[in-house]
């Protein structure tokens, strides 16, 4: 965990964030109980929904699919993102009365749910790609492992940026969820 200097300092209760690898670990494993940190509650929902959302994606993408399969299929792609819209508005709610407030720092473009969707993705993939070319030296399973791990270096760039007060997210988010998609 990443603990936040600054409010340690002006007494109030530090924050804590999970770094990438705990994030990433909660994709796939879930502790007895579950997780008590909520990006990583969220992020054991998130991979759920990407499970879920895989076989309707390879249909959408299938040029020999029914009309009738393809149109449930881009249902279920629908309602899976809209979801995930809810999940990763529910971290970036936690992070708005969570995380400090200093707007010193440089901003960061996306949210810290657009973030761990972003993994989450990234995460998915890989997994999907190693399920269909088993050999762990196949290019496109070790390019998911190599985007992955760059996209789990800058999480963990961004925590300790936003605790220390380098970098601070957007104020004014996208709405997210069933309301705020078009």
């Amino acid at each position: 965990m990443i603990i936040d200097p600054p409010a340690a300092q002006s007494g109030t209760a530090p924050t804590s964030l999970p770094r990438a690898s705990a994030v990433v670990r909660a994709f796939g494993t879930t502790p007895p109980g579950g997780y008590r940190h909520p990006v990583l509650a969220v992020a054991v929902d998130l991979a759920a929904e990407h499970r879920l959302r895989a076989p309707a994606h390879r249909i959408v993408g299938d040029p020999h699919a029914d009309d009738p399969v393809l149109a449930a299929a881009a249902r279920t792609v629908r309602a899976r993102d809209a979801a995930c819209a809810v999940l990763i508005d529910r971290i970036d709610r936690w992070a708005a009365t969570a995380l400090p407030e200093g707007r010193a720092g440089v901003l960061h473009t996306e949210s810290l749910g657009q973030l761990v969707g972003r993994l989450v993705t990234v995460w998915m993939r890989g997994q999907l790609l190693a399920e269909v070319r088993t050999a762990a030296s196949d290019p496109w399973v070790r390019l998911a492992a190599r985007q992955l791990g760059e996209l789990a270096r800058a999480y963990d760039d961004l925590v300790t940026d936003l605790l220390l007060g380098r970098r601070h997210l957007p104020v004014f988010q996208t709405p997210a969820g069933p309301a705020g998609m078009a």
